[in-house]
């Protein structure tokens, strides 16, 4: 019974957590983000939305690892000792990077044969921390997105997936991989601010975590999902944002402003959604 009660504090621990991480990217254009972007503004000269970005990056990574620390602690769970990859499984993590793309891929398929009139670049480089990432240098555009997934991956695979694993057996390899995914999936869509920035994330975010949890099952090891999200994390982003779907700089150049007037101006570009 207290087994149960348990698993119950944890998964609403890691609910709470989850949303309010969701939400982060929220709080660049807050009072108090917006003070300490025009302090910092005297002693360097970068503009205010580069200063605003690369503090609510900061804060989106420390936010997610500050919590997977926590959680570790509190169950006992080494991270590092499952880094450990035995030689026989390094074949495992081309295949599963290969395994996350072809599942994005088909279901991107059906995201367009559903809304054909839907651009995908558009509603992907729309979304606020791209946005937030598409004005930072070019180093800092594979940077920031690998930070992310690293962090991303620490708290859900490497935290939520481990502990219900190694702490609540109950819960099972499959119930385990479907809790960590729609904790995942909420905390990736309520970045959004559209219909079809939800679909894509939702995308992605399923890719990523079902094949992560499998692969973390088949391996033992925390290391391939790790690898294989920075990865995709770094292609997607540089793939949606090449010249062939309309190019970095044409986004860069466009102005940024608060979330809340872009979802506006962007309704009235897609009165569909």
């Amino acid at each position: 019974m207290n087994n149960w009660f348990d698993l119950l504090s944890f998964l609403l621990i890691v609910t709470v957590a989850s949303i309010l991480w969701g939400r982060v990217n929220r709080i660049g254009y807050s009072r108090f983000i917006s003070s300490v972007v025009y302090f910092l503004m005297k002693y360097t000269q970068a503009n205010t939305e580069l200063i605003r970005g690369y503090l609510v990056w900061f804060i989106y990574m420390s936010a997610g690892l500050a919590a997977a620390a926590a959680l570790l602690l509190a169950y006992q769970v080494d991270l590092p000792r499952y880094l450990a990859l035995d030689r026989k499984y390094f074949v495992l993590v081309p295949v599963a990077f290969i395994a996350e793309n072809a599942l994005t891929g088909l279901m991107m398929q059906l995201l367009v044969l559903a809304r054909p009139a839907m651009s995908i670049y558009l509603e992907l480089t729309s979304i606020l921390w791209i946005r937030y990432t598409l004005i930072m240098p070019s180093v800092m555009r594979v940077i920031s997105p690998l930070g992310a997934a690293i962090a991303e991956e620490v708290f859900f695979r490497g935290t939520v997936f481990l502990v219900l694993i190694k702490h609540f057996p109950q819960t099972g390899a499959l119930l385990s991989t479907v809790i960590c995914t729609v904790l995942f999936v909420v905390q990736q869509v309520l970045q959004t601010d559209r219909r079809g920035q939800a679909w894509i994330m939702l995308i992605g975010s399923t890719s990523v975590s079902v094949v992560g949890c499998i692969t973390i099952l088949c391996t033992g090891s925390f290391l391939p999902t790790l690898l294989c999200h920075a990865a995709y994390a770094c292609f997607y982003l540089q793939l949606g944002t090449s010249k062939n779907w309309g190019g970095v700089g044409s986004i860069a150049a466009m102005p940024m402003g608060n979330p809340n007037a872009q979802r506006s101006r962007l309704d009235s570009a897609y009165p569909d959604f």
